[in-house]
């Protein structure tokens, strides 16, 4: 910003008055069913926060103008893909993280009771245990950090990290994983469906036209023969 600070701003300033008039001119074009869409609504939250003035409270609002690099999100449509099927996929996730949290509490208890007076520093408390567990469920030096310094003291504790990280990290994770590329492919599959469906009614339009044409050529030619063979008879 020292060196090219001037310019930064101009660039910064010019983005932004594109980016108000688009605005502008979807509201004045879409009017009411402008606020249908998310994508839309997005954006005028974020313009709405760059143009904020960054002075006394507002100061912290208008650092989040950073977020206008999200608006590009919609325009890539990969990444579109993915922000859907991550939303999409919010209801399925919340219960995988319910399923999580009951298992992380389970094994908290479990592992507070058996080596908090031994290890204070990874199981003193419930908090603490479930600090080692997430280290443990990231696979994280699990084995080295903690399993092997608990392992000299109680050989049997392998059964309780076996069991947390095949329940954790190789099971739950991976269900979590599942539903989200599950939910991919479903958003995938509806937009293929809904192009599909594009397609045909615009095919079935043009067919009703040409048959619309084809009938009035008919038509035209009936009446033609009628006053040819009307001209034959006199």
């Amino acid at each position: 910003m020292g060196k090219y600070g001037e310019i930064i701003d101009f660039i910064d300033f010019s983005i932004l008055v594109l980016f108000t008039v688009e605005l502008i001119l979807k509201i004045v074009v879409y009017r009411g069913s402008f606020f249908k869409e998310s994508w839309n609504i997005f954006d005028l939250f974020v313009i709405s926060i760059s143009i904020v003035p960054s002075a006394g409270s507002f100061t912290v609002l208008r650092s989040l103008r950073i977020i206008r690099t999200l608006r590009l999100l919609k325009n890539i449509p990969k990444l579109r893909l993915i922000i859907e099927s991550l939303l999409h996929a919010i209801p399925s996730i919340g219960w995988i993280v319910v399923l999580l949290g009951i298992v992380y509490y389970t094994f908290g208890v479990i592992g507070t009771n058996l080596f908090a007076a031994d290890f204070p520093e990874y199981f003193g408390d419930l908090g603490k245990s479930l600090f080692s567990l997430f280290q443990i469920m990231t696979l994280e030096s699990w084995s080295s950090g903690i399993a092997r310094p608990v392992l000299e003291s109680m050989p049997g504790a392998w059964v309780y990290f076996i069991s947390f990280i095949l329940i954790a990290t190789y099971t739950t994770l991976n269900v979590f994983i599942a539903i989200v590329v599950n939910t991919m492919n479903e958003v995938s599959l509806k937009d293929l469906q809904e192009e599909e469906q594009h397609i045909k009614d615009f095919v079935k339009e043009e067919n009703d036209k040409v048959h619309t044409k084809l009938n009035r050529i008919l038509g035209k030619l009936g009446e033609l023969e009628e006053e040819e063979q009307d001209v034959v008879s006199y």
